[in-house]
């Protein structure tokens, strides 16, 4: 059968599939539709650079193709916590579909700066205890051996518009010490340097000591309130075979890190920290979260919204990778041997 079009004849079947191919382009149109995704940090440490880079990546594997149906904006505060507010602004002039953040300060800029636009983070520790919202529903379960007390909350009382992945920094505090027992034989031990003025580092405190106790170890609390007193009580310590160093999440101590590492190593005190970027600093172990991974995480929730899903009905995650990494160099120069075993065990060496 054909259609007479202006004296000409056209196959029915041509006519049909033009017609579909015009009633179908509006909605081919939208699908296509470029997204922009702002992207907001205080800084870009290893960390933060790592979680981006898994966004990407997931996103492209996800079918975004960067500067054809893909557009990101960053802005980097460049470590001024004040330059934040002005960053997330200008964000929302660019018209963003998602704005991904990283850490404390950017997530709560990003809140301020918007009720509407989605907001997807990526944060180290719990994000009830940071005040980033007020109660939370974890989708991912608890590694095993820890408590659901350190990390999870029940409700749902977060801003609607945001979401995100988090690491519950605390909650990797038993498998930590049990690490750094097993890597450093005759450990009896453990000292630990929190913000005095600061309730949540005295809470994680109190989590470590519960858990040296279980692993039959001593722990001692220092609770510095400047970075004077902290440098002044950390170069004070007197050499101390069997005993370790162990962090605990506190900008206080993380501040003096450099300090802490030269002094660990002069004194020979293993130290166990909690993000491979330490590890890679100087310190002897680090088990926490796979920031590549975090932001894969985020990325298939960044989709899931993109495709219509509100953050609202997307649970807060929990990382679902931690790696544990040594630091070949500062063993060795702690004249500390690592078992094949515990090397085995490991995600990452420094050599």
């Amino acid at each position: 059968m054909t259609v007479s079009m202006s004296g000409g004849k056209i196959p029915l079947v041509f006519f049909v599939s033009v017609l579909s191919l015009l009633l179908a382009l509006p909605v081919l149109g939208l699908a296509q539709s470029p997204v922009r995704v702002g992207i907001l940090v205080q800084e870009m440490e290893r960390s933060q650079a790592q979680a981006i880079k898994g966004l990407g990546e997931e996103l492209k594997r996800l079918g975004y193709e960067e500067k054809k149906n893909l557009f990101f904006e960053t802005r980097n505060a460049k470590g001024n916590r004040a330059a934040l507010q002005s960053a997330a602004a200008e964000l929302l002039t660019r018209q963003v579909s998602v704005i991904f953040t990283t850490g404390t300060s950017a997530t709560r800029a990003a809140i301020a700066s918007t009720g509407e636009i989605p907001i997807v983070f990526v944060h180290p520790d719990d994000p009830v205890a940071a005040g980033l919202i007020k109660s939370t529903t974890i989708a991912s379960p608890l590694l095993p051996g820890n408590s659901p007390s350190f990390w999870m909350s029940s409700g749902g009382e977060r801003p609607k518009n945001l979401t995100g992945v988090a690491a519950y920094a605390r909650s990797t505090t038993e498998k930590r010490v049990e690490l750094i027992k097993e890597i450093v034989p005759g450990l009896r031990k453990i000292l630990i340097f929190y913000d005095g003025n600061n309730a949540f580092s005295r809470d994680s405190f109190g989590v470590a000591e519960a858990a040296a106790k279980k692993f039959g170890l001593e722990a001692v609390g220092y609770a510095p309130k400047s970075t004077d007193e902290l440098r002044t009580t950390v170069a004070s310590l007197p050499p101390m075979p069997g005993t370790a160093i162990f962090q605990v999440a506190d900008e206080l101590f993380e501040s003096e890190s450099e300090f802490v590492f030269e002094t660990a190593r002069t004194k020979k005190f293993p130290t166990m920290f909690n993000q491979e970027s330490w590890a890679i600093a100087g310190a002897l172990a680090a088990y926490g979260p796979n920031y590549l991974a975090m932001g894969r995480q985020a990325a298939r929730m960044i989709d899931k919204i993109i495709k219509g899903e509100k953050p609202a009905s997307l649970n807060i995650e929990r990382a679902a990778k931690f790696d544990l990494i040594l630091n070949y160099r500062t063993a060795r120069f702690l004249d500390l041997k690592l078992t094949p075993e515990i090397v085995k065990k490991a995600d990452k060496v420094i050599r």
